[in-house]
């Protein structure tokens, strides 16, 4: 019985060994997940705040693009309007002078009524050139701000692609990287999944040894008991059965005593413990 005992409570530590072991197996593991849990939680959290600014940057770049059509539509318009002015002397300053001499010798100067005439005629179409000069002047001017302002959003435009393309390739490279490590944690479950199985089955192993252990203490501990109680049993039914012996004794020592023979000090101590 102590040597099956024995045994299985060496089989039960054995046991718990071996979990204590795979526990800490297993802790190293669950130590490495948590640390690329941890490094998935920053990648991701980069990832999806570049992931956030490309979606800025495209709102961005939708509304440049709008922009940049109505200027180009403007920039047309003003193109057609210009062209009307195509037959127009660009040079103002020399036309105003014109103008100027022109009305200083109608002014100054005494002509025929004719000449008067041609001469006054002549000073409007060349005040009716210089308007549209000005009016063309007006259209340049818009033309040219218009051109510049496509410039700076074209220049605009091509930074915010930039941009795009560079969060979507960094954003590219923190999808990659996702991977690998959602690839490392996929792999250290599988490396512990048999683990796992290997530590409940050993727990159970373990509990169900612990478990024959105890039945086994409670079974030796149990006949121990019975065992003393049988020889406590015994021992007073022997305690009885001497007692009734020594009360017949005594009585038949009495009975002799009474007839007159000699009794000795241990016989008297009989009758006199036993006797009625």
């Amino acid at each position: 019985m102590n040597d099956s005992i024995t045994s299985l409570k060496e089989k039960r530590d054995e046991l718990n060994s071996q979990v204590k072991q795979l526990l800490l197996e297993v802790k190293s593991q669950r130590d490495k997940l948590n640390s690329i849990n941890e490094k998935i939680n920053d990648v991701t959290e980069k990832r999806d705040a570049k992931n956030n600014l490309v979606k800025e940057l495209i709102k961005k770049r939708k509304t440049i693009t709008e922009k940049i059509k109505e200027s180009r539509a403007t920039q047309k318009q003003n193109a057609e309007e210009s062209a009307k002015y195509g037959h127009i002397p660009k040079d103002p300053a020399k036309l105003k002078a014109e103008i100027k001499k022109l009305d200083w010798d109608i002014q100054t100067r005494q002509h025929t009524v004719k000449q008067d005439e041609q001469m006054q005629t002549r000073l409007e179409q060349m005040e009716n050139s210089l308007a549209l000069v000005k009016s063309s002047e007006k259209i340049n001017k818009k033309l040219s701000k218009t051109h510049a302002k496509i410039s700076d959003l074209e220049e605009e435009l091509e930074l915010i692609q930039q941009l795009i393309v560079d969060n979507n390739h960094a954003g590219k490279k923190e999808h990659e990287e996702l991977t690998v490590l959602y690839n490392q944690i996929k792999g250290i479950r599988t490396d512990a999944a048999p683990k796992f199985r290997q530590i409940k089955e050993l727990k159970k192993e373990a509990d169900d040894t612990h478990h024959e252990y105890i039945g086994q203490l409670n079974k030796q501990k149990k006949q121990k008991q019975a065992k003393i109680e049988s020889e406590k049993k015994h021992e007073e039914q022997n305690k009885t059965q001497k007692e009734e012996e020594l009360k017949k004794k005594a009585k038949d020592l009495y009975t002799q005593f009474i007839k007159g023979k000699k009794l000795t000090g241990e016989e008297l101590i009989i009758i006199r413990k036993y006797g009625q």
